[in-house]
């Protein structure tokens, strides 16, 4: 409070709160001018979505929704072994190739993603057994060869018949050049942890 009669309580106020007013309009026009020449936020935002809506879950979503509908439709749980071996859920993939092999017990692929997700699960034993039972199926697959070789070299701790496994592929005719020099370089290295070929 002021000792000046002069000056009544209230008046220097109104020209504050005139000034707080105008800049309280002048923002909301601005935030409205800049909303209306900025339309392409909100399909920014709808194109973010769809992308969401687009991606491997939606695979995903689709694809389990085809299996609940037939539920031996092998291309579906091939496809859903893969998707989840992509996301490194390793059990979640060998739920779908055990229900491959259950309805075509001689797939080959099936075999192979199973031994890699059981390597990737560390259970060397079953990857290996598993690989093996693929060998039996193709007795010259590079695949099973080669990933028993590694199996046998650096995880189940028998390097010599690994390298028998190594040593059977450069032995074949029609080997890819990239398969060859991988089975070259790995019977040049000392015996170490390796990841198997998938």
């Amino acid at each position: 409070m002021s000792n000046n009669p002069s000056v009544s309580p209230g008046i220097g106020q109104k020209p504050v709160l005139v000034l707080v007013g105008c800049c309280l309009l002048a923002l909301i026009a601005s935030v409205l001018v800049h909303r209306l020449t900025h339309p392409f936020l909100d399909i920014r935002e709808g194109s973010v979505h769809q992308k969401m809506d687009q991606g491997p879950m939606a695979d995903i979503s689709r694809l389990m929704q085809q299996v609940e509908e037939h539920p031996e439709d092998l291309e579906a749980l091939r496809g859903l072994g893969n998707a989840f071996m992509h996301m490194n859920a390793w059990d979640r993939a060998l739920v779908f190739w055990n229900r491959v092999l259950t309805i075509e017990p001689h797939d080959a692929m099936a075999l192979n993603q199973k031994g890699v997700c059981l390597f990737r699960k560390q259970d060397y034993p079953a990857s290996a057994a598993t690989f093996s039972q693929l060998l039996e199926l193709e007795q010259d697959n590079v695949y099973a060869l080669f990933n028993l070789g590694v199996l046998h070299r650096h995880f189940l701790g028998n390097p010599a018949k690994g390298e028998a496994f190594l040593k059977r592929i450069l032995e074949m005719d029609a080997v890819s050049q990239d398969i060859l020099d991988a089975v070259k370089q790995e019977l040049n290295e000392t015996p170490e942890k390796t990841t198997p070929a998938s």
